[in-house]
Protein backbone atom coordinates (compact mmCIF):
# COMPACT_ATOMS: atom_id res chain seq x y z
CA UNK A 1 0.00 0.00 0.00
CA UNK A 2 2.70 2.19 1.01
CA UNK A 3 4.73 2.25 -2.11
CA UNK A 4 1.31 3.52 -4.09
CA UNK A 5 1.55 7.06 -1.68
CA UNK A 6 4.87 7.00 -0.19
CA UNK A 7 4.61 9.41 2.34
CA UNK A 8 6.79 7.72 4.92
CA UNK A 9 10.09 6.13 4.54
CA UNK A 10 9.66 2.91 6.55
CA UNK A 11 13.36 1.52 6.62
CA UNK A 12 14.78 -1.99 7.29
CA UNK A 13 15.24 -0.88 11.10
CA UNK A 14 11.63 0.24 11.29
CA UNK A 15 10.16 -2.95 12.79
CA UNK A 16 6.79 -3.58 14.08
CA UNK A 17 8.26 -3.55 17.74
CA UNK A 18 10.12 -0.64 16.62
CA UNK A 19 6.43 1.21 15.74
CA UNK A 20 4.67 0.00 18.27
CA UNK A 21 7.09 1.42 21.00
CA UNK A 22 8.23 4.57 19.12
CA UNK A 23 4.91 5.45 16.79
CA UNK A 24 2.44 3.53 18.69
CA UNK A 25 -0.92 5.25 16.46
CA UNK A 26 0.90 5.24 13.63
CA UNK A 27 1.17 1.30 14.05
CA UNK A 28 -2.33 1.64 15.63
CA UNK A 29 -3.89 2.90 12.03
CA UNK A 30 -1.13 0.98 9.86
CA UNK A 31 -2.91 -2.32 11.45
CA UNK A 32 -6.48 -0.79 11.06
CA UNK A 33 -6.34 0.45 7.17
CA UNK A 34 -4.66 -3.46 6.38
CA UNK A 35 -8.02 -4.88 6.87
CA UNK A 36 -10.15 -4.30 4.07
CA UNK A 37 -13.00 -6.07 5.28
CA UNK A 38 -15.43 -3.03 5.76
CA UNK A 39 -16.85 -4.51 8.94
CA UNK A 40 -13.99 -5.69 10.39
CA UNK A 41 -12.34 -2.72 10.26
CA UNK A 42 -15.14 -1.07 11.59
CA UNK A 43 -14.34 -2.67 14.95
CA UNK A 44 -10.76 -1.02 14.73
CA UNK A 45 -11.58 2.27 13.43
CA UNK A 46 -13.64 2.89 16.61
CA UNK A 47 -10.51 2.17 18.45
CA UNK A 48 -8.71 4.59 16.90
CA UNK A 49 -10.95 7.28 17.04
CA UNK A 50 -10.75 6.44 20.74
CA UNK A 51 -6.98 6.72 21.14
CA UNK A 52 -6.94 10.21 18.67
CA UNK A 53 -9.79 11.24 20.99
CA UNK A 54 -7.85 11.08 23.86
CA UNK A 55 -4.80 12.26 22.80
CA UNK A 56 -5.91 14.99 20.66
CA UNK A 57 -8.86 16.05 22.37
CA UNK A 58 -8.07 15.37 26.30
CA UNK A 59 -4.97 15.47 26.57
CA UNK A 60 -4.34 18.06 23.93
CA UNK A 61 -1.46 16.62 22.30
CA UNK A 62 0.36 17.46 19.23
CA UNK A 63 3.04 15.22 17.60
CA UNK A 64 4.39 13.76 14.56
CA UNK A 65 2.96 9.86 15.50
CA UNK A 66 -0.54 11.30 15.80
CA UNK A 67 -0.18 13.37 13.11
CA UNK A 68 1.65 10.27 10.60
CA UNK A 69 -1.17 7.77 12.03
CA UNK A 70 -4.06 10.21 11.24
CA UNK A 71 -2.46 10.77 7.43
CA UNK A 72 -2.26 6.88 7.16
CA UNK A 73 -5.84 6.03 8.02
CA UNK A 74 -7.33 9.25 6.10
CA UNK A 75 -4.97 8.21 2.65
CA UNK A 76 -6.30 4.76 2.55
CA UNK A 77 -9.66 5.18 4.46
CA UNK A 78 -13.07 4.01 2.77
CA UNK A 79 -15.26 6.22 4.62
CA UNK A 80 -15.98 8.44 1.98
CA UNK A 81 -17.51 6.11 0.09
CA UNK A 82 -19.68 4.34 2.68
CA UNK A 83 -21.63 7.33 3.86
CA UNK A 84 -19.27 8.53 6.38
CA UNK A 85 -18.04 11.76 4.12
CA UNK A 86 -18.54 13.62 8.10
CA UNK A 87 -15.68 11.07 9.37
CA UNK A 88 -12.63 11.94 7.23
CA UNK A 89 -13.62 15.40 6.76
CA UNK A 90 -13.68 16.17 10.35
CA UNK A 91 -10.36 13.72 10.52
CA UNK A 92 -8.35 15.69 7.82
CA UNK A 93 -9.32 19.61 9.33
CA UNK A 94 -7.40 17.51 12.67
CA UNK A 95 -4.58 16.69 10.34
CA UNK A 96 -4.15 20.37 9.11
CA UNK A 97 -4.59 21.46 13.03
CA UNK A 98 -1.85 19.09 14.00
CA UNK A 99 0.13 20.69 10.98
CA UNK A 100 0.15 24.48 12.44
CA UNK A 101 0.67 23.49 16.16
CA UNK A 102 3.43 21.40 15.02
CA UNK A 103 4.62 24.66 13.33
CA UNK A 104 5.39 22.79 9.78
CA UNK A 105 4.22 25.38 8.05
CA UNK A 106 5.45 28.03 9.78
CA UNK A 107 8.34 27.62 12.61
CA UNK A 108 8.41 28.84 15.65
CA UNK A 109 10.22 32.58 16.52
CA UNK A 110 12.67 32.17 19.44
CA UNK A 111 9.95 34.71 21.42
CA UNK A 112 7.34 32.86 20.88
CA UNK A 113 9.09 29.48 22.09
CA UNK A 114 10.27 31.81 24.91
CA UNK A 115 6.42 32.61 26.21
CA UNK A 116 5.45 29.00 25.65
CA UNK A 117 8.20 28.35 27.96
CA UNK A 118 6.49 30.85 30.16
CA UNK A 119 3.01 30.76 29.65
CA UNK A 120 2.65 27.28 29.33
CA UNK A 121 5.88 25.65 31.04
CA UNK A 122 7.47 24.15 27.89
CA UNK A 123 8.33 25.19 24.47
CA UNK A 124 5.59 24.16 21.57
CA UNK A 125 7.89 21.69 19.79
CA UNK A 126 8.67 19.95 23.24
CA UNK A 127 6.12 17.31 22.60
CA UNK A 128 7.91 16.20 20.06
CA UNK A 129 10.26 12.97 20.23
CA UNK A 130 14.33 13.11 20.05
CA UNK A 131 14.43 11.40 16.55
CA UNK A 132 12.27 14.41 15.50
CA UNK A 133 15.25 16.86 15.68
CA UNK A 134 17.26 14.32 13.84
CA UNK A 135 18.19 14.69 9.85
CA UNK A 136 15.53 12.02 9.61
CA UNK A 137 12.95 13.28 11.63
CA UNK A 138 13.12 16.56 9.86
CA UNK A 139 12.21 14.75 6.56
CA UNK A 140 9.54 12.95 8.54
CA UNK A 141 7.90 16.22 9.02
CA UNK A 142 8.69 17.51 5.96
CA UNK A 143 7.11 14.50 4.29
CA UNK A 144 4.57 14.38 6.75
CA UNK A 145 3.43 17.87 5.64
CA UNK A 146 3.31 17.45 1.66
CA UNK A 147 0.88 14.64 2.47
CA UNK A 148 -1.03 16.78 4.21
CA UNK A 149 -1.20 18.88 1.29
CA UNK A 150 -1.87 16.16 -1.48
CA UNK A 151 -5.04 14.78 0.85
CA UNK A 152 -6.34 17.92 1.68
CA UNK A 153 -6.71 18.69 -2.33
CA UNK A 154 -8.04 15.44 -3.16
CA UNK A 155 -10.73 15.59 -0.50
CA UNK A 156 -11.17 19.30 -0.93
CA UNK A 157 -12.23 17.77 -4.57
CA UNK A 158 -14.45 14.97 -3.40
CA UNK A 159 -16.27 16.33 -0.82
CA UNK A 160 -16.47 19.66 -1.92
CA UNK A 161 -16.96 20.93 1.74
CA UNK A 162 -13.47 22.48 2.47
CA UNK A 163 -10.44 24.10 0.93
CA UNK A 164 -7.52 22.70 0.35
CA UNK A 165 -4.17 23.62 2.30
CA UNK A 166 -2.18 26.59 -0.05
CA UNK A 167 1.69 25.93 -1.00
CA UNK A 168 3.41 27.95 1.35
CA UNK A 169 7.22 28.25 1.71
CA UNK A 170 7.89 25.76 3.85
CA UNK A 171 6.22 23.73 1.70
CA UNK A 172 8.64 24.39 -1.15
CA UNK A 173 11.47 24.07 0.76
CA UNK A 174 10.38 20.28 2.00
CA UNK A 175 9.53 19.46 -1.62
CA UNK A 176 12.87 21.09 -2.69
CA UNK A 177 14.79 19.10 0.16
CA UNK A 178 13.17 15.80 -0.17
CA UNK A 179 14.23 16.29 -4.29
CA UNK A 180 17.25 16.02 -3.50
CA UNK A 181 16.96 13.43 -0.91
CA UNK A 182 18.36 10.91 -3.50
CA UNK A 183 18.85 7.80 -0.56
CA UNK A 184 15.40 6.77 0.13
CA UNK A 185 14.39 5.01 -3.28
CA UNK A 186 10.42 6.05 -3.12
CA UNK A 187 10.90 10.15 -2.85
CA UNK A 188 11.07 10.71 -6.53
CA UNK A 189 7.50 8.66 -7.01
CA UNK A 190 6.46 11.29 -3.85
CA UNK A 191 7.91 14.53 -5.22
CA UNK A 192 6.14 14.15 -8.84
CA UNK A 193 2.69 12.96 -6.67
CA UNK A 194 3.49 16.33 -5.16
CA UNK A 195 4.25 18.09 -8.08
CA UNK A 196 1.44 16.74 -10.12
CA UNK A 197 -1.22 17.80 -7.49
CA UNK A 198 0.55 21.32 -7.11
CA UNK A 199 -0.57 21.67 -10.73
CA UNK A 200 -4.35 20.71 -10.40
CA UNK A 201 -4.53 23.28 -7.40
CA UNK A 202 -3.55 26.26 -9.76
CA UNK A 203 -5.89 24.82 -12.33
CA UNK A 204 -8.72 24.68 -9.80
CA UNK A 205 -7.19 28.19 -8.42
CA UNK A 206 -7.96 29.92 -11.52
CA UNK A 207 -11.34 28.18 -12.08
CA UNK A 208 -12.60 29.72 -8.67
CA UNK A 209 -11.28 33.26 -9.01
CA UNK A 210 -12.95 32.85 -12.13
CA UNK A 211 -16.52 32.35 -10.39
CA UNK A 212 -15.36 34.94 -7.60
CA UNK A 213 -15.02 37.61 -10.18
CA UNK A 214 -18.09 36.81 -12.37
CA UNK A 215 -19.99 36.71 -9.03
CA UNK A 216 -18.75 40.41 -8.04
CA UNK A 217 -19.29 41.96 -11.30
CA UNK A 218 -22.41 40.00 -12.88
CA UNK A 219 -20.62 39.38 -16.18
CA UNK A 220 -17.92 37.13 -17.54
CA UNK A 221 -16.37 38.96 -20.81
CA UNK A 222 -14.76 37.44 -23.52
CA UNK A 223 -11.77 39.30 -23.37
CA UNK A 224 -11.33 38.60 -19.50
CA UNK A 225 -11.03 35.13 -20.92
CA UNK A 226 -8.30 35.48 -22.65
CA UNK A 227 -5.18 35.36 -19.81
CA UNK A 228 -7.09 32.71 -18.20
CA UNK A 229 -7.18 30.96 -21.63
CA UNK A 230 -2.97 31.69 -21.75
CA UNK A 231 -3.10 30.06 -18.38
CA UNK A 232 -4.42 27.29 -19.50
CA UNK A 233 -1.51 26.64 -21.94
CA UNK A 234 0.65 27.53 -19.43
CA UNK A 235 -0.54 24.77 -17.14
CA UNK A 236 -0.58 22.10 -20.06
CA UNK A 237 2.56 22.85 -20.88
CA UNK A 238 4.04 22.37 -17.50
CA UNK A 239 2.01 18.79 -17.22
CA UNK A 240 3.76 18.08 -20.50
CA UNK A 241 6.60 18.87 -19.65
CA UNK A 242 6.50 17.63 -16.05
CA UNK A 243 4.98 13.80 -17.49
CA UNK A 244 8.33 14.17 -19.47
CA UNK A 245 10.25 14.20 -17.15
CA UNK A 246 8.98 10.78 -15.33
CA UNK A 247 12.27 8.32 -15.79
CA UNK A 248 10.37 5.60 -18.43
CA UNK A 249 11.35 2.97 -15.36
CA UNK A 250 10.45 4.52 -12.92
CA UNK A 251 8.36 2.20 -10.21
CA UNK A 252 4.80 2.80 -10.07
CA UNK A 253 5.11 5.03 -13.07
CA UNK A 254 1.29 3.51 -14.02
CA UNK A 255 0.36 5.12 -10.65
CA UNK A 256 1.58 8.60 -11.83
CA UNK A 257 0.33 8.58 -15.49
CA UNK A 258 -3.33 8.31 -13.68
CA UNK A 259 -2.60 11.34 -11.38
CA UNK A 260 -1.53 13.00 -14.58
CA UNK A 261 -4.72 12.34 -16.59
CA UNK A 262 -6.73 13.63 -13.94
CA UNK A 263 -4.46 16.32 -13.48
CA UNK A 264 -5.33 17.59 -17.25
CA UNK A 265 -9.09 16.79 -16.72
CA UNK A 266 -9.26 20.05 -13.86
CA UNK A 267 -6.58 21.66 -16.58
CA UNK A 268 -9.44 21.06 -19.64
CA UNK A 269 -12.04 22.17 -17.12
CA UNK A 270 -10.57 25.66 -16.77
CA UNK A 271 -11.34 26.04 -20.48
CA UNK A 272 -14.72 24.59 -20.54
CA UNK A 273 -15.76 26.31 -17.59
CA UNK A 274 -15.19 29.76 -18.86
CA UNK A 275 -15.65 29.43 -22.40
CA UNK A 276 -19.32 28.36 -21.42
CA UNK A 277 -19.92 31.40 -19.21
CA UNK A 278 -18.51 33.89 -21.70
CA UNK A 279 -20.50 32.32 -24.18
CA UNK A 280 -24.07 32.73 -22.61
CA UNK A 281 -23.72 36.32 -23.24
CA UNK A 282 -24.08 36.15 -26.85
CA UNK A 283 -27.27 35.49 -27.82
CA UNK A 284 -27.30 32.63 -31.32
CA UNK A 285 -26.32 33.88 -34.59
CA UNK A 286 -24.01 36.89 -33.02
CA UNK A 287 -21.19 35.58 -31.66
CA UNK A 288 -17.93 38.10 -32.45
CA UNK A 289 -14.74 36.69 -33.87
CA UNK A 290 -13.61 36.34 -29.77
CA UNK A 291 -16.81 34.28 -29.23
CA UNK A 292 -15.88 32.14 -32.06
CA UNK A 293 -12.21 31.19 -30.92
CA UNK A 294 -13.54 30.44 -27.44
CA UNK A 295 -15.87 28.64 -28.45
CA UNK A 296 -13.06 26.21 -30.23
CA UNK A 297 -11.38 26.29 -27.74
CA UNK A 298 -13.93 24.92 -25.59
CA UNK A 299 -14.64 21.91 -27.50
CA UNK A 300 -11.04 21.72 -28.13
CA UNK A 301 -10.89 20.90 -23.78
CA UNK A 302 -13.95 19.03 -23.86
CA UNK A 303 -12.71 16.44 -26.76
CA UNK A 304 -8.82 16.62 -24.60
CA UNK A 305 -11.06 15.35 -21.54
CA UNK A 306 -12.59 12.82 -24.03
CA UNK A 307 -8.56 11.88 -24.97
CA UNK A 308 -7.85 11.84 -20.58
CA UNK A 309 -10.27 9.46 -20.13
CA UNK A 310 -9.07 7.33 -22.34
CA UNK A 311 -5.58 7.14 -21.00
CA UNK A 312 -6.68 6.99 -17.66
CA UNK A 313 -8.46 4.19 -18.32
CA UNK A 314 -5.46 2.85 -20.59
CA UNK A 315 -3.56 3.11 -18.01
CA UNK A 316 -5.72 1.61 -14.83
CA UNK A 317 -5.72 -1.45 -17.32
CA UNK A 318 -2.42 -2.17 -17.05
CA UNK A 319 -2.16 -1.75 -13.46
CA UNK A 320 -1.28 -5.22 -11.88
CA UNK A 321 -4.81 -6.89 -9.69
CA UNK A 322 -1.96 -7.27 -6.83
CA UNK A 323 -1.76 -3.71 -6.95
CA UNK A 324 -4.75 -2.32 -7.59
CA UNK A 325 -5.92 -3.42 -3.38
CA UNK A 326 -3.42 -1.00 -1.92
CA UNK A 327 -4.40 2.17 -3.93
CA UNK A 328 -5.06 4.69 -1.80
CA UNK A 329 -8.60 6.63 -1.48
CA UNK A 330 -8.30 9.09 -4.08
CA UNK A 331 -7.15 6.80 -6.81
CA UNK A 332 -10.89 5.34 -6.73
CA UNK A 333 -12.12 8.83 -6.62
CA UNK A 334 -10.35 9.68 -10.06
CA UNK A 335 -11.99 6.39 -11.54
CA UNK A 336 -15.15 7.28 -10.38
CA UNK A 337 -14.89 10.90 -11.23
CA UNK A 338 -13.63 9.77 -14.81
CA UNK A 339 -16.07 7.52 -15.45
CA UNK A 340 -19.11 10.38 -14.52
CA UNK A 341 -17.22 12.94 -16.53
CA UNK A 342 -17.62 9.64 -19.60
CA UNK A 343 -21.16 9.82 -19.06
CA UNK A 344 -21.48 13.64 -19.43
CA UNK A 345 -19.39 13.60 -22.59
CA UNK A 346 -21.55 10.53 -24.10
CA UNK A 347 -24.88 12.50 -23.66
CA UNK A 348 -24.08 16.59 -23.57
CA UNK A 349 -26.27 18.44 -25.51
CA UNK A 350 -24.52 20.79 -27.86
CA UNK A 351 -25.36 21.52 -31.38
CA UNK A 352 -21.67 21.92 -31.57
CA UNK A 353 -20.78 18.49 -29.85
CA UNK A 354 -20.51 15.08 -31.72
CA UNK A 355 -21.75 12.56 -29.39
CA UNK A 356 -21.12 9.37 -31.50
CA UNK A 357 -17.26 10.90 -31.97
CA UNK A 358 -17.15 10.46 -27.89
CA UNK A 359 -18.76 6.57 -28.00
CA UNK A 360 -16.85 5.44 -30.88
CA UNK A 361 -13.57 7.19 -29.25
CA UNK A 362 -14.54 5.39 -25.56
CA UNK A 363 -17.50 3.91 -25.15
CA UNK A 364 -18.83 3.90 -21.85
CA UNK A 365 -20.69 0.63 -21.39
CA UNK A 366 -17.66 -1.29 -23.13
CA UNK A 367 -15.02 1.01 -20.50
CA UNK A 368 -17.76 0.07 -17.58
CA UNK A 369 -17.19 -3.55 -18.41
CA UNK A 370 -13.55 -3.78 -18.59
CA UNK A 371 -13.66 -1.77 -14.99
CA UNK A 372 -15.91 -4.36 -13.79
CA UNK A 373 -13.78 -7.68 -14.83
CA UNK A 374 -10.70 -5.91 -13.76
CA UNK A 375 -11.78 -5.10 -10.10
CA UNK A 376 -13.57 -8.86 -9.82
CA UNK A 377 -9.93 -10.47 -11.16
CA UNK A 378 -8.84 -8.23 -8.24
CA UNK A 379 -11.18 -9.24 -5.65
CA UNK A 380 -9.73 -12.51 -6.19
CA UNK A 381 -6.49 -11.39 -3.69
CA UNK A 382 -8.72 -10.58 -1.23
CA UNK A 383 -10.31 -13.13 1.50
CA UNK A 384 -13.74 -11.23 1.90
CA UNK A 385 -16.60 -10.13 0.63
CA UNK A 386 -17.34 -6.54 1.64
CA UNK A 387 -14.25 -4.76 0.77
CA UNK A 388 -14.51 -1.76 -1.10
CA UNK A 389 -13.91 -3.07 -4.62
CA UNK A 390 -16.61 -5.27 -4.09
CA UNK A 391 -19.12 -1.92 -3.38
CA UNK A 392 -17.14 -0.04 -6.55
CA UNK A 393 -18.71 -3.20 -8.63
CA UNK A 394 -21.73 -2.75 -7.39
CA UNK A 395 -21.98 1.10 -8.48
CA UNK A 396 -20.35 0.51 -11.89
CA UNK A 397 -22.97 -2.43 -12.44
CA UNK A 398 -25.99 -0.18 -11.60
CA UNK A 399 -24.20 3.16 -13.45
CA UNK A 400 -24.17 0.57 -16.41
CA UNK A 401 -27.79 -0.36 -16.29
CA UNK A 402 -28.28 3.22 -16.89
CA UNK A 403 -25.87 3.87 -19.44
CA UNK A 404 -27.02 1.27 -21.62
CA UNK A 405 -30.91 2.19 -21.27
CA UNK A 406 -29.82 5.50 -21.79
CA UNK A 407 -27.96 5.25 -24.57
CA UNK A 408 -30.36 2.76 -26.48
CA UNK A 409 -32.60 5.44 -26.09
CA UNK A 410 -30.66 8.15 -27.61
CA UNK A 411 -29.84 5.41 -30.69
CA UNK A 412 -33.17 4.87 -30.98
CA UNK A 413 -34.42 8.89 -31.28
CA UNK A 414 -31.24 8.89 -33.73
CA UNK A 415 -33.00 6.37 -36.01
CA UNK A 416 -36.07 8.66 -36.03
CA UNK A 417 -33.72 11.56 -37.31
CA UNK A 418 -33.27 13.09 -34.10
CA UNK A 419 -29.56 14.12 -32.85
CA UNK A 420 -29.14 12.60 -29.44
CA UNK A 421 -27.87 15.09 -28.22
CA UNK A 422 -30.09 17.44 -29.26
CA UNK A 423 -33.24 16.06 -28.72
CA UNK A 424 -35.62 17.43 -26.23
CA UNK A 425 -37.07 14.08 -25.13
CA UNK A 426 -34.10 12.72 -24.27
CA UNK A 427 -33.82 13.80 -21.03
CA UNK A 428 -36.57 15.93 -19.61
CA UNK A 429 -33.80 17.65 -17.30
CA UNK A 430 -31.06 19.97 -18.11
CA UNK A 431 -28.21 17.88 -16.53
CA UNK A 432 -27.02 17.25 -19.79
CA UNK A 433 -26.68 20.52 -20.67
CA UNK A 434 -23.64 21.09 -19.00
CA UNK A 435 -20.67 19.58 -17.23
CA UNK A 436 -20.97 20.02 -13.23
CA UNK A 437 -17.85 21.29 -12.05
CA UNK A 438 -15.42 18.46 -11.16
CA UNK A 439 -15.59 19.14 -7.47
CA UNK A 440 -19.22 20.48 -7.59
CA UNK A 441 -20.90 16.11 -8.04
CA UNK A 442 -23.31 15.95 -5.19
CA UNK A 443 -24.36 12.91 -5.69
CA UNK A 444 -20.22 11.78 -5.14
CA UNK A 445 -19.69 13.65 -1.73
CA UNK A 446 -22.74 11.96 -0.51
CA UNK A 447 -21.46 8.61 -1.58
CA UNK A 448 -22.86 5.77 0.62
CA UNK A 449 -22.37 2.34 -1.61
CA UNK A 450 -23.12 0.01 1.30
CA UNK A 451 -26.55 1.67 1.21
CA UNK A 452 -29.53 0.23 -1.07
CA UNK A 453 -31.34 3.22 -0.03
CA UNK A 454 -28.87 5.63 -1.25
CA UNK A 455 -28.65 3.50 -4.69
CA UNK A 456 -32.27 3.71 -5.06
CA UNK A 457 -32.12 7.66 -4.45
CA UNK A 458 -29.67 8.48 -6.43
CA UNK A 459 -29.93 5.54 -9.31
CA UNK A 460 -33.11 5.08 -8.96
CA UNK A 461 -34.36 7.21 -12.06
CA UNK A 462 -31.79 7.38 -15.17
CA UNK A 463 -32.03 11.45 -14.95
CA UNK A 464 -30.92 11.14 -11.20
CA UNK A 465 -27.31 9.69 -12.14
CA UNK A 466 -24.94 13.16 -11.57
Amino acid sequence: MLPYFPFIDLTPDMTSSYLRQNRPFLFQAIQTVAIFSTQERLTQVEELKRILFTSAFLEVQSNIDLLLGLLTYLAWSTDAFLGRADLVSRLMMLAISLVHDLRLFKPSTPDVQAMMSITQGQADETTQSPNDQMPDGLLERQRALLACFILSSNFSSHLGRQDAIRLTPQMEEALRVITLRKSCPTNEVFVFQVRLQLLKQRADYVRQQDEIDCARTGTAHVAASAPRFLYLKTLRTQLHELISSIPPDLHQIDILNTQAQYVGLYINQLGYSIGLDCLALHQPGRIVDGGMLLDFQRLECLWQSVENIKSWLDEFYRIPCSEIIGQPFYFWSQMVLSITLLKYLSTLKDPEWDCQAVRNTVDLTSAMDCMLQKLDQSSKELQCDDHLLKFLSKLLTKCRRWAEARLKMASQLQDMGSTPCQSSNLDTTSHDDHIPYLDQMVWMQSMDLGNDQWFEDVLGIPTTFY
